[in-house]
């Protein structure tokens, strides 16, 4: 004997969909409204400083596209780019990071309803970095696909070289007990990022910018306090199926500088669960 849904139920589910879909409609509709590709400035930039031998970290606005905050391995793996066509990599660059956007979300259309709103909800995030030609889609999709397997430690040390809070996803290897892999993981991010020190740091930006929400700019004790709270947590859940769920919300309350778009990460933590871990690399 089947048991109906009742009407409130049904009620809910409504308003559910209508709130998803009014929220990933806005999101698309700002997507759309951006400037293509204009955070490739700052990689092709960079690159070109580098090749003239001038400083890879300068001073600028917050909100400047231009400003290269990410470790050097990055800007030096554009300089090969740089001698071509300025207009063919961009179509390039954004049709990886359109590609990557899409692929990141993919796997939700197999968890059924929930996945489905997920995705609804999240690709529009994900489609507004790609916008801008960020690296976001990418770090995202990277996690999604390394984090079950055992060379995740190198995934997670490449994001946290360009965003630094994905480091803190080391802390669900601690909590499972999986130390080697959390020492590996902090091991390889200080390796990426340590080149910084050969550089001068200068005119490096550490200003959030307006329109940037983070809860450091709020109160600096408050933001540690829910960071720490958040770390907590994806300790303790870090062994149940939303480890790497509760390691995102984390990575996300600890971003210095939190853009809209990078709310994104947690499609790394819903897509992953257990049972996926890979003996390849």
């Amino acid at each position: 004997m089947s048991v109906r849904p009742r009407p409130l139920v049904w009620v809910g589910a409504a308003v559910l969909a209508v709130l998803i879909g009014l929220a990933s409609w806005t999101e698309l509709s700002h997507a759309a409204s951006l400037s293509t590709g204009s955070d490739m400035d700052a990689y092709w930039n960079a690159a070109m400083r580098l090749r003239d031998g001038a400083p890879l970290y300068v001073p600028g606005q917050p909100t400047d596209s231009a400003l290269y905050r990410y470790a050097p391995w990055f800007a030096y793996a554009w300089i090969p780019l740089t001698f071509l066509p300025k207009g063919a990599v961009l179509l390039g660059w954004m049709t990886l990071c359109l590609g990557a956007a899409v692929a990141s979300v993919a796997p939700l259309l197999w968890r059924g309803p929930a996945g489905w709103a997920t995705l609804a909800l999240l690709l529009p995030f994900q489609l507004e970095g790609a916008a801008y030609g960020n690296v976001q889609p990418l770090l995202v999709l990277a996690l999604l696909w390394g984090l079950p397997r055992r060379s995740g430690p190198v995934w997670v040390a490449l994001a946290a070289s360009m965003k630094v809070a994905p480091v803190l996803l080391a802390v669900v290897y601690a909590g499972r007990g999986e130390w080697r892999r959390a020492g590996l993981t902090l091991l390889l991010t200080v390796l990426l990022v340590a080149p910084m020190l050969l550089f001068d740091l200068s005119g490096y930006s550490t200003q959030i910018g307006g329109g940037q929400m983070s809860l450091l700019t709020v109160s600096p004790v408050l933001w540690a306090v829910v960071a720490l709270a958040a770390l907590a947590a994806a300790w303790a859940l870090a062994r149940t199926g939303y480890g790497w769920l509760a390691g995102a919300v984390a990575l996300l309350l600890a971003l210095p500088r939190f853009l809209i778009y990078e709310i994104s990460f947690l499609v790394a933590g819903l897509a992953t669960g257990p049972g996926r871990e890979s003996p390849t690399l």
